[in-house]
């Protein structure tokens, strides 16, 4: 037996749950979201471009963190391609 329940869930509410999850949680959606957007029936590509004129400096330094992780991730410490995470975004320039 299957029952639906309608939630409303706001985007706070969306957010305060990914951070609750534990890293393997976290990494799921994110590989379900671009699951998801390769499955997309309209362009996830000019998605994405649009959806990058409303990220503010929270949301690119986050995206930013992540990808410093994703490059280095297979380097050592000790590498030269491994550098300290740092806030990225110019202040003035984002609104």
């Amino acid at each position: 037996m299957k029952t639906e329940i309608d939630i409303d869930l706001s985007i706070n509410d969306l957010a305060e749950m990914f951070i609750g999850w534990d890293d393997e949680k976290q990494a799921e959606f994110i590989n379900m979201i671009g699951l998801c957007f390769k499955r997309a029936d309209f362009d996830a590509e000019m998605q994405c471009c649009h959806m990058a004129e409303h990220i503010t400096k929270l949301g690119k330094d986050f995206i930013y963190t992540m990808t410093n992780f994703l490059k280095v991730q297979k380097f050592s410490d000790t590498s030269k391609h491994f550098n300290m995470l740092i806030n990225t975004c110019d202040h003035d320039s984002l609104r």
